[in-house]
Order: C-alpha cells, then sequence, then structure tokens
C-alpha cells in the first residue's frame, strides 16, 4: 500500500513537470529569436548609415532643431550605373553580374520647346531620386515677387525651430501694417488679433502682403537676421533689395525649394504647417481678392500656376512684368520645378502647359 501511495504522488506531479521543462524551453527559444533579430538589426542600421549624399543645407544649432533624413541622391541619371559598394577582397566577392546600362534622358524636344520663348523665361527641373538637373537660362536674374514669401515662411519656421520666435505669439493689426495688393487682412478691421502661424498661413496660401509686412516686423527684433539666413543656405544675399523686394534666378530659386524640400522632409516639430500651406496655395483662390481690387470679377477665382494629377507643394509670385512660380511635385518619383519670367499674368496657360511638359518627362524617364 505505502508503495501504491508513492507511485500515485509521483504521477501527480508529472504534468508539473513537463510545464517546468516546456516554460524553459520556450523562454531560451524566444533568447534565441531576440538575438537574432537584434543582429540582423544592426546589420541594417550600418548599411543605412553610410548614405550621406543628401547635404544639409540647413545647418541646425543643435540636435534638436533640423533632421534631414539622408537618402541616396545622384547628380545624373547615368551615373546610377555605375555605383557599386566595394569593401572586400576581389577573390571573396560573390559574382555579380554587369549593371544595366542606363540611357541618360533623351531632352532635345524640351530644348526646342523653350528656345522659342528666349531669354523671357527660366526653368529648373531636379528630379529628387536621382538628382538628374534641366535646365533654361538657370542664372538669368529676374523680379521674384511674392516668390519670396515661400523663401521667408522656411526662414520663418526654422527660426521658431531654433526657438528665435513663438509659432503662436499674438500680433495685433493696425493701420501702419495695411498694404495693398493681395491678401484679406486689409479688409480685417483694425484690431484683429492673429498668431504667427495664422500670419504665416495668410502669407503662404493667400499672399497677404499685411501678413508678410507685420511677420518682418516682428522677425526684426530677433536677433535672426534674414540676409544671414540667405548666406547661411548658400544663396546669394545681393539678390535681395530688402524683405519686401528681392531678385531671383531659376537657379536659385530652385536652392531655395530644395531646402524647403528638406525641411518638409525632416519631420520637424513644424514642417507639417509649412507643407499644408504650400499644398494649398493658388492664384486668387479667396473671395477677398476680388473685393473692390485690381482683378474684377465676381470671386473666388481658382488659377493654379502648375497642373498635375499629384498633389504640389508650390508658390507663385506676380507682379509688373514679373510671373514665377516653383513647387514640389509628388510624383511616384517626386521633382522639382522653378519657372521664372518677365511676363504678366496672362502667361498661367503657358505655365500649366510647361508644368504638364516637365510631368510627362519624369513619367517618361523616372518612374
Amino acid at each position: 500500500m505505502r508503495t501504491s501511495r508513492a507511485n500515485h504522488r509521483s504521477s501527480a506531479y508529472e504534468p508539473k513537470r513537463c510545464m517546468l521543462v516546456e516554460f524553459i524551453l520556450g523562454t531560451i527559444f524566444i533568447g534565441v529569436l531576440l538575438f537574432v533579430a537584434l543582429v540582423a538589426h544592426r546589420l541594417s542600421t550600418q548599411d543605412i548609415a553610410s548614405f550621406h549624399d543628401l547635404p544639409e543645407v540647413i545647418r541646425r544649432e543643435s540636435d534638436s532643431v533640423i533632421r534631414i533624413a539622408s537618402r541616396p541622391q545622384f547628380e545624373n541619371a547615368s551615373t546610377v550605373a555605375n555605383t557599386t559598394a566595394v569593401s572586400t577582397p576581389a577573390a571573396e566577392m560573390p559574382e555579380i553580374p554587369e549593371p544595366a546600362e542606363v540611357c541618360p534622358p533623351d531632352y532635345t524636344h524640351l530644348d526646342a520647346f523653350f528656345s522659342q520663348l528666349g531669354s523671357s523665361i527660366g526653368i529648373y527641373f531636379k528630379n529628387l531620386d536621382t538628382g538628374f538637373v534641366y535646365s533654361h537660362n538657370p542664372d538669368t536674374v529676374f523680379f521674384g515677387a511674392s516668390l519670396n514669401k515661400a523663401k521667408h515662411a522656411l526662414y520663418i519656421h526654422v527660426a521658431a525651430e531654433r526657438g528665435y520666435i513663438d509659432m503662436y505669439a499674438v500680433h495685433t493689426f493696425t493701420a501702419d501694417d495695411w498694404w495693398g495688393g493681395t491678401g484679406i487682412i486689409r479688409f480685417m478691421p483694425a484690431g484683429t488679433r492673429l498668431t504667427t502661424r495664422e500670419l504665416l498661413r495668410h502669407s503662404v496660401v493667400y499672399s497677404d502682403n499685411v501678413a508678410h509686412r507685420m511677420l518682418a516686423r516682428y522677425m526684426a527684433r530677433t536677433g535672426f537676421s534674414y540676409r544671414d539666413f540667405v548666406a547661411e543656405l548658400g544663396s546669394n544675399p545681393d539678390l535681395i533689395r530688402n524683405i519686401y523686394s528681392h531678385y531671383t534666378t531659376a537657379a536659385d530659386s530652385a536652392l531655395w525649394f530644395y531646402a524647403i524640400h528638406a525641411y518638409l522632409e525632416s519631420g520637424s516639430r513644424y514642417a507639417h504647417y509649412l507643407q499644408y500651406d504650400l499644398l494649398n496655395t493658388a492664384l486668387y483662390s479667396h473671395p477677398y481678392f476680388t473685393r473692390g481690387s485690381r482683378f474684377g470679377g465676381d470671386g473666388p477665382i481658382d488659377v493654379r500656376l502648375m497642373h498635375s494629377r499629384y498633389p504640389i507643394a508650390q508658390k507663385y509670385g506676380w507682379a509688373v512684368e514679373s510671373f514665377n512660380v516653383a513647387g514640389i511635385v509628388y510624383a511616384g518619383s517626386p521633382f522639382m520645378l522653378v519657372i521664372i519670367s518677365d511676363m504678366d499674368n496672362g502667361a498661367h496657360e503657358l505655365f500649366n502647359e510647361i508644368s504638364l511638359l516637365m510631368q510627362e518627362f519624369n513619367e517618361r524617364y523616372f518612374l
């Protein structure tokens, strides 16, 4: 009887011992999986960290300010085929087939098209995945008009990132701020209060001259120099007459919009504000533009100077004998396009034609 009870007690504990063994084996198995995953992650991040081709066009004062995501860049399409990584002796390298030859884009039709327009227009196209550039009169100087407001907006957003200004500070519209031309704040009563963020939206989306003036007055008190920021980006400060008036070239505006693109891609605190505004800007896009203004009509009118089936982050500029637009087109392979000219507002159909021509060129060679 004593032996029988011992056998019974032993069999009762058997399931518990099995469960303990299974728990130990399971823990060991999970630990092995976590170790393998950690090793694979470190190897992959080492590869990613090796790309340093995208320049930091906005220099940051601290690690927490502007973070620009790195991605491989190529100055022209033909260099893609010639990029290989060599880190181990040839004897240890696996046999790799010869890279396929990349045909350079044929842009003779673009040359023929733009040659008809002569020196009255400057063009700068850049595919943002490969770095391929096409340009026409890239260094011819034109009056920038309100294209400057996108550049000024980048300057103010970076100032906010660096702690020079408060994005939500409140400003009061006064009679001294009044300025004609585009915009809707001039129709508001004196004493209207708007935040820095609201002024930026008015300046970019509605090209509001009053907002631009109020922002310039605010920035003058910060100690963060606009001319110094222009030089920091590598642009030419001599093209700037003052905060309200500047000249530009297609290449110089492309430098600015490449900096804007880098900022939008950085994931910085306020980058989404600027992207939203640029995605929603349009010429005469608000009914206030037609109220007692030189534009006439009953509005609202929506005339976008760049057309595409894709979203476009863009800004236009218009003055007497000055008609300009620059933008980032979020195609499958995104590209940047600058069109500046000494034409007037009747050129918007030509600008639409040019933007669609460059979209077709980008799709043919870079998608």
